[in-house]
């Protein structure tokens, strides 16, 4: 059965070609149906892997909770995980793995984790940039910070949102692939703050992860064709900079005078 969460894609996606990127952008779309013409993940991961499962095999793909092997299916409320966020621990895990001081502040942490109302989705679709047939759900970036920051101003140009990262010390992967989706706001995270991508040591430290959730991807595709990526003055050395926005600054407010 045709899933109507799968759009057809329209949105014309080629100026992130212009980035070069060296990690594939991956598009995540949550879905109600299977998604026919799809091939299943053959392996085990986590939530926080799956970008990097299909920026490697360069194929699309889905997966249900079988494939999910950590709490991220719980976050997903994927038929065959749990149905509801409780835990049987009083919040003793966090305390255990080191992370928190007491059982209160893992409690505390646990009411930032957004999760998706149980059974709304049954499989999750992965697919590369080159191979995107269906308007995302969630498009990720995984690339330096100079790259990111284009992102992130390509929606703050029109819109004068400012820059906003949320994320937890563990379970982030809620805050990445869920917050956005569920809010419409662009999150965005450095690797290395996050225990569990640590752990599976999912990318190299330093990396900025930018998720664009489909309320956003409009305003910053068309954003992108429009303003200037690079700045010129950056080419300049410190004093040269300095020098540069006084001189702007005072010519800015001399056309201001007298309104």
């Amino acid at each position: 059965m045709p899933d109507w969460n799968l759009l057809p894609l329209k949105t014309d996606l080629s100026i992130y070609k212009k980035f070069n990127f060296e990690r594939s952008p991956v598009s995540i779309n949550y879905c109600f149906y299977k998604p026919e013409g799809f091939k299943k993940l053959d392996k085990p991961a986590g939530l926080c892997e799956f970008v990097k499962v299909a920026q490697e095999k360069g194929e699309p793909f889905y997966i249900t909770a079988e494939e999910e092997d950590c709490v991220g299916k719980r976050f997903l409320g994927l038929p065959g995980s749990s149905k509801t966020l409780s835990y049987p621990d009083g919040g003793r895990l966090g305390v255990n793995l080191g992370a928190m001081q007491r059982p209160a502040a893992n409690l505390r942490q646990r009411t930032f984790c957004p999760h998706m109302v149980p059974g709304s989705v049954n499989y999750v679709l992965y697919t590369p940039f080159d191979k995107i047939v269906y308007e995302p759900d969630l498009l990720v970036f995984v690339c330096p910070a100079t790259q990111a920051e284009v992102l992130l101003r390509a929606n703050t140009y029109t819109t004068g949102d400012p820059f906003e990262s949320i994320g937890t010390t563990v379970a982030n992967c809620c805050s990445l692939y869920i917050y956005p989706y569920q809010t419409g706001k662009i999150n965005y995270m450095v690797s290395g703050l996050s225990w569990g991508m640590n752990g599976r040591r999912v990318y190299p430290e330093g990396l900025v992860i930018v998720v664009i959730p489909f309320q956003k991807l409009p305003i910053v595709t068309e954003n992108l064709k429009e303003m200037t990526w690079y700045r010129d003055s950056l080419k300049l050395d410190r004093d040269g900079y300095v020098k540069w926005d006084y001189e702007l600054t005072r010519r800015t407010q001399e056309e201001s005078k007298n309104p």
